[in-house]
């Protein structure tokens, strides 16, 4: 099974969604995704060279030799990690695909096929779009001139939001009911954003909260936690803003409503202040999105007594991901992976979840993307039913080809796409 060729495409979506397609010598194609990131197409290009010819079924090997020749851009993460991620589950899609068996046989088995799936709500509105430099974007299929709108703005406080946005208090209703809206989708377990602008912002630079803040927040989670009442899950995001002391008194005022986790409280850099945090907070604390490998989460589950990993696996790859997997299990600590993929990323990483004992709940961040399903061919009705994914014996490989008509429809017009030029 050698390695013929391997191309890439961007599709335009909430996020980029990087898709690698690798093509053996057999014609068997095999496609992965990886996690966003600037001059991602570029940096697997130069990788190229050292794929063609290799016996695409050696993948630990291949991904090692990879990190490798992209030591100099960082060695512990990065978006060398992003680029090889998106190849290895390629590999693994067209290594599947060449024994004719679905890709979570590779990887031990299948403690489930029915895999949960949470919604990411964001922050109650509807779809919101980021660039691969996290800056807020109006996609160009959404754009009333045909070509995609910038803000060319980074918020400290409010991941992918804009200062003008600060002017307004959000609404905790507009919460409850886009909360009841995905409920009534299916999904037991919904997520929100709360590192949002808002008129009590004191200081971008400083991480602290204001109680006003505090007490704003805790309101949205009220009043989401009133209109989906006890049956399904609510988890709150942080996205990596404030300080420990700050994320402390926040877990206390939102303790009240139940939450299966707070996510991603204080800077990713900084085990010491998780460990304040997860030392007094009330509540459940998850973090891992921003981290690459086994020892950085053996770190965070020993060193900063995380309570819930969540690795994205289109940056750890999905090898790495299992041996993280398996050492959060050693402590009996769930696995809940971070993913805002296209469904080839998130079919690749719900067939991991399979394998994994202590798998909680995987993300989806597509529920606003129109075209999210029609990206997938051989796929019988939609992907996600009920707030589940339901893995078949049948399909090989990640279980779906990508339907690059439609991809093609909503690429990125500045990237290539795979080998038309």
């Amino acid at each position: 099974m050698k390695i013929r060729d391997i191309q890439t495409a961007v599709i335009e979506a909430n996020y980029d969604w990087t898709i690698v397609k690798v093509i053996t010598e057999e014609d068997i194609v095999g496609y992965g995704e990886c996690f966003l990131a600037p001059g991602l197409t570029r940096t697997i290009q130069e990788l190229k060279p050292i794929l063609i010819g290799q016996d695409g079924r050696n993948i630990d090997r291949i991904c090692r030799l990879l990190r490798e020749a992209g030591v100099a851009a960082g060695s512990v993460g990065g978006i060398i990690f992003n680029a090889v991620a998106g190849i290895e589950t390629a590999l693994w899609d067209a290594y599947a695909k060449w024994l004719d068996v679905p890709l979570f046989r590779l990887f031990g088995g299948a403690f489930r096929t029915r895999i949960r799936i949470y919604a990411d709500c964001h922050a109650s509105e509807s779809l919101s779009s980021l660039s691969s430099i996290c800056t807020p974007r109006i996609p160009w299929w959404m754009s009333d001139t045909g070509e995609t709108v910038h803000f060319r703005e980074i918020h400290m406080r409010a991941h992918g939001g804009l200062s003008e946005e600060a002017k307004e208090l959000p609404d905790p209703m507009a919460y409850a009911e886009r909360a009841k809206r995905v409920k009534g989708m299916g999904y037991t377990a919904l997520k929100f954003d709360v590192d949002i602008p808002n008129p009590y912002m004191r200081d971008e630079f400083n991480r602290c909260l204001d109680n006003r803040e505090i007490d704003l927040i805790a309101s949205l989670v009220k009043e989401v936690r009133n209109a989906v009442g006890d049956d399904t899950d609510i988890a709150i995001d942080c996205h990596w803003r404030f300080s420990a002391e700050s994320a402390i008194r926040l877990t206390e005022a939102v303790a009240p409503y139940k939450l299966l986790w707070l996510e991603d409280p204080v800077p990713p850099d900084s085990v010491e202040a998780l460990k304040r945090v997860t030392d007094y907070s009330p509540v459940p604390i998850a973090t891992g999105e921003n981290h690459y490998t086994r020892q950085q989460f053996y770190a965070l589950i020993v060193q900063g007594g995380v309570h819930i990993v969540s690795p994205d696996f289109q940056k750890t790859g999905l090898l790495e991901g299992k041996r993280i997997a398996d050492i959060a299990e050693t402590f009996t600590t769930p696995i809940a992976p971070h993913n805002i993929s296209s469904p080839i990323g998130t079919l690749a990483s719900a067939h991991l979840c399979a394998s994994i004992p202590n798998f909680l709940v995987l993300e989806h961040h597509g529920i606003d993307v129109p075209f999210w399903e029609e990206l997938a061919l051989g796929w019988d009705g939609h992907i996600i039913r009920n707030g589940y994914i339901e893995l078949s014996e049948e399909k090989p490989g990640i279980g779906i080809e990508l339907n690059e008509e439609v991809a093609y429809r909503y690429r990125r017009k500045d990237e290539p796409f795979f080998d038309q030029t």
